[in-house]
């Protein structure tokens, strides 16, 4: 067999890639591992952080009303329904003065065909359960479907280093729902 030929074959630049994305999170975690984080920490924030550099705020349909019609047995179930499939918070550790990304993910079964429910939907902060940031948009509609919502939102360079909570909460005629996820502010 002739090997030149062989390798001639091989994706050189895939494995170029590869190979230098291999060398930058060694690197990356060689040089954590001296500031109180572990390398499975950094590699982790190295992921969140590029996930989070590709979200655009905003909503985004990601399943038709019929399909999760479907998927959730909507004619079964007590309507209007709605379930969050998803309260995330990315990278879940931050650094004071920069910002993260907030996604939630619903899915809505409507009362009647294409009727939505419209009430308030929160983003509140509390950091040692004093809130220190409360965005609220009046006459939010939560859409028949599944539906993800997008978010970022900026930590002051002041702020002070610790565990926070992000609330999000919703109420709009008989629908009342309210999720939390934790956020750590680190100083630089």
């Amino acid at each position: 067999m002739d090997h030149t030929k062989m390798i001639n074959r091989l994706p050189t630049i895939p494995l170029l890639r590869v190979l230098l994305l291999s060398s930058g999170m060694v690197l990356l975690a060689a040089c954590a591992t001296g500031q109180g984080s572990t390398p499975i920490d950094t590699i982790q924030s190295w992921f969140s952080r590029k996930d989070k550099g590709v979200r655009q705020p905003g909503e985004k349909l990601v399943s038709p009303p019929d399909v999760v019609w479907k998927e959730r047995n909507c004619a079964r179930l007590q309507r209007p329904y709605i379930d969050i499939d998803l309260n995330e918070i990315l990278p879940s550790r931050v650094p004071a003065g920069e910002e993260f990304n907030h996604r939630m993910v619903y899915s809505m079964c409507p009362l009647r065909t294409g009727e939505g429910v419209v009430g308030d939907l929160s983003r509140r902060i509390t950091f040692k359960g004093n809130t220190v940031f409360e965005d609220i948009s009046r006459r939010f509609e939560i859409k028949p479907g599944k539906w993800q919502l997008d978010a970022f939102i900026g930590i002051p360079a002041e702020a002070p280093a610790g565990v926070y909570a992000l609330e999000v909460a919703f109420s709009g005629g008989s629908v009342r729902f309210q999720r939390s996820a934790n956020l750590v502010v680190s100083r630089r």
